[in-house]
């Protein structure tokens, strides 16, 4: 994997202004600037001077803000503080009004995440755990993941993306798996997102960014919650539900529509309690309800209660006219 050293710069110019419209808790309480060459000066000279140096904000909330200007446009460091310390909690470097780096600390000021901007449309990410070790190193090519290498807390490679192939991990700052994916050509064709447990919680299939294929969602002590199938983003095939890990309810689904016949079970068995005709997402046709050796039917006709003479008398075979 190629990491370059230089910042780039991204392609959009950014406007610089002062003194923007902050909440009450960011309001500016105090401004001081400062020449190129370090001494304080009061605003009217900063300016006449041609807005070269450093402004520096201190807000309400305790956050104290560094600018760098030449010629009064952002040009070097800016930096924002915790509030009530001088550990800085976010960084962003500029050239010429152009950022080219933007970076993130933790309260005791290593470094949590950065992200800069490389020549040819590159953008580089990185992230640290708690004690300092990466998290992840991550290229993107015209906003398209392309390389990328993931570790655990203990610093070992776990994963890696190759010319847009491979397995994305992400962690918490301590380490608990929160998600991963696959990539296929620069495509995201699986993602997978856990419980603090480590247990899947969901598993997720997707091509063009849509869910497509089977999709699964499972409880905290891992048993089966729901399969579904999907298709172009919408329901398609069997939605099955399950309950102490068995099937209690499966649905079935026609491009995002219910259509056929919904099943629900008794708990713990496969013996069928209850059936529901759809149709276009109506409840349509017979609905059967199994009670110790008797059932119960009902019907209806698009969505409305009917009797099963008003049923079969509508088109003389029951079907929608």
């Amino acid at each position: 994997m190629k990491w370059y050293l230089q910042w780039g710069s991204v392609a959009v110019t950014l406007l610089v202004c002062v003194s923007c419209t902050k909440s009450s808790s960011d309001q500016v309480v105090k401004t001081a600037y400062y020449h190129a060459y370090g001494p304080q000066v009061q605003e009217e000279e900063w300016k006449a001077e041609g807005s070269n140096g450093e402004v520096v904000e201190y807000l309400k909330n305790g956050v104290e803000v560094r600018r760098e200007y030449q010629g009064g446009v952002l040009h070097g460091m800016s930096t924002w503080s915790f509030p009530h310390s001088k550990i800085v909690e976010r960084t962003e470097e500029y050239t010429q009004g152009r950022l080219t780096l933007s970076a993130k600390n933790y309260e005791t000021g290593t470094s949590k995440y950065q992200e800069e901007w490389l020549p040819d449309g590159l953008r580089v990410i990185r992230a640290w755990y708690d004690e300092g070790c990466p998290r992840y190193i991550e290229e993107h090519s015209n906003n398209r993941l392309s390389e990328a290498q993931y570790f655990t807390i203990d610093g070992e490679l776990e994963a890696a993306i190759i010319a847009g192939t491979g397995i994305k991990i992400e962690r918490t700052r301590s380490g608990d798996i929160v998600s991963r994916e696959q990539y296929v050509s620069t495509e995201l064709v699986l993602k997978e997102s856990f419980y603090p447990n480590g247990l899947l919680r969901e598993s997720v299939a997707l091509v063009n960014g849509k869910r497509h294929g089977q999709c699964r969602n499972f409880l905290e002590n891992g048993e089966p919650l729901s399969i579904e199938q999907w298709k172009q983003g919408v329901l398609d095939g069997l939605q099955v539900f399950f309950e102490s890990g068995q099937p209690i309810r499966q649905v079935p689904y026609v491009l995002g529509k219910k259509e056929g016949t919904e099943l629900h079970f008794r708990p713990g068995s496969e013996d069928v309690v209850e059936e529901i005709s759809w149709h276009a997402d109506e409840r349509h046709g017979p609905s059967k309800t199994y009670l110790a050796e008797q059932s119960l039917t009902e019907w209806y006709w698009k969505g409305a209660l009917v009797s099963e003479d008003q049923f079969h008398a509508r088109d003389g075979r029951g079907m929608p006219a």
